[in-house]
């Protein structure tokens, strides 16, 4: 059930940034695929079921957020996984500055600075 959970916030994320710069959903799906098999041991098939899944539906991002890095709180591996997985996806468009505001909110939620 949790694992679900964290696939789908990282889908949610993931389709976010695509959705926002209405980059071309067919070009990301290996990428996608490649990911969630890797970090999620997901199909390919089951993947890209989640991809279409994710895409009609709205989320708050913020709560997707606040749910991959409470479930990935000692996972430093996965954490960097997807924050290089975000750049990946970013990077391959036009750079806005909202690109990178996504980014580094979701830094600042895997890897808070304590003093």
């Amino acid at each position: 059930m949790l694992d679900a959970m964290i696939k789908e916030s990282v889908a949610a994320l993931f389709c976010h940034v695509i959705k926002q710069d209405h980059k071309d959903l067919d070009a990301e799906r290996p990428l996608f695929c490649r990911f969630m098999y890797q970090d999620f041991s997901s199909s390919c098939t089951e993947a890209n079921k989640l991809l279409d899944e994710v895409m009609e539906k709205d989320y708050n991002i913020d709560t997707q957020i606040s749910i991959i890095a409470n479930a990935l709180h000692n996972e430093t591996y996965t954490k960097v996984s997807v924050l290089k997985q975000l750049n990946y996806i970013i990077v391959k468009s036009k750079l806005k500055d909202d690109d990178y505001d996504i980014f580094d909110k979701v830094k600042k939620a895997f890897f808070p600075v304590t003093l």
